[in-house]
């Protein structure tokens, strides 16, 4: 079983015009990816048939459709009525999560709903983009509903020191251990290789805080070396380390034309010199064993 966890969709909406939907919703945040400063933009637009030709392509069973760490929490509500319809359409294929905001009245409540529509998890989270910290009173609430559903969540996670890009909004390392620490049986995927927050596993004292912590791969390529994925095996095991790829981002411009699954699963499978065992644990049995049962 192949299993992306870290994929994004969108509507016909937002795939026609999407400077026009930030704007109607105020999303400035989502206007600078769009419209990035000297940069050429990577976002791809697929539609369900395209994404499921994709996957088809590369073998992917599922992929687990993110929603997104929307500025207001209107847009995160559209989101995720978006994606309920879309795991309904195609429960086999498609795995949904919640898009959190920490304006919900009553995220208990909100989270309650979203289980019963077949939602298992909540992500791609940035409270620190919405105003707010991961300390943050309804913030916990949703964390604490995740670990008492056996939910995984999702963070965005951006490196300390880095070139600078539109995406680039500071995570602060210190509120992932925060979290660790505060809710241990919690259990917290950080996206794009973390940051690099996996490389504080080395420390004796710090690693055994993160057990429930792991770590996607999204969007690596555009960060770091075909290196890394053999070092994090080495620094923090295969079983702590998921394929994503952030579809339909283009995560490899350089070759590709238009957003596929394909060419980032040959690429670490080439770099990494993944064994059997390594491979079906990263591509699909690490994250499955999240899920809720």
């Amino acid at each position: 079983m192949i299993v992306d966890a870290h994929t994004h969709r969108y509507p016909n909406e937002v795939i026609s015009d999407p400077l026009s939907f930030g704007l109607k919703y105020n999303e400035k945040h989502w206007l600078e990816l769009m419209e990035p400063q000297n940069q050429k933009r990577l976002q791809g637009w697929v539609s369900r048939e395209s994404m499921i030709e994709d996957m088809d392509m590369a073998g992917v069973n599922q992929s687990a459709l993110l929603g997104w760490y929307w500025e207001n929490q209107e847009t995160c509500l559209l989101h995720n009525d978006w994606c309920a319809e879309w795991i309904s359409t195609d429960p086999e294929r498609f795995i949904g999560f919640v898009s959190l905001h920490p304006e919900f009245q009553n995220p208990v409540e909100q989270l309650e709903r979203y289980k019963d529509l077949g939602f298992v998890g909540i992500g791609e989270c940035h409270p620190w983009l919405q105003g707010t910290s991961i300390q943050n009173a309804n913030w916990i609430k949703g964390m604490e509903f995740a670990a008492e559903n056996g939910w995984p969540v999702t963070f965005h996670v951006t490196e300390p020191v880095g070139h600078n890009y539109p995406g680039r909004v500071p995570t602060p390392f210190e509120d992932f251990l925060w979290l660790a620490r505060e809710i241990p049986e919690l259990k917290i995927i950080l996206a794009h290789v973390g940051g690099l927050f996996p490389f504080y596993e080395i420390n004796p004292k710090v690693r055994p805080e993160l057990k429930n912590v792991y770590y996607d791969l999204a969007a690596s390529t555009l960060l770091y070396d075909n290196t890394i994925y053999r070092k994090l095996i080495e620094v923090v095991g295969v079983e702590k380390i998921i394929w994503g790829t952030d579809y339909p981002l283009r995560i490899l411009p350089a070759t590709q034309k238009k957003p596929d699954f394909i060419s980032f699963k040959k690429l670490i499978l080439e770099e990494a010199k993944l064994t059997e065992q390594e491979s079906a644990a990263i591509f699909g049995e690490n994250f499955l064993s999240l899920l809720p049962c």
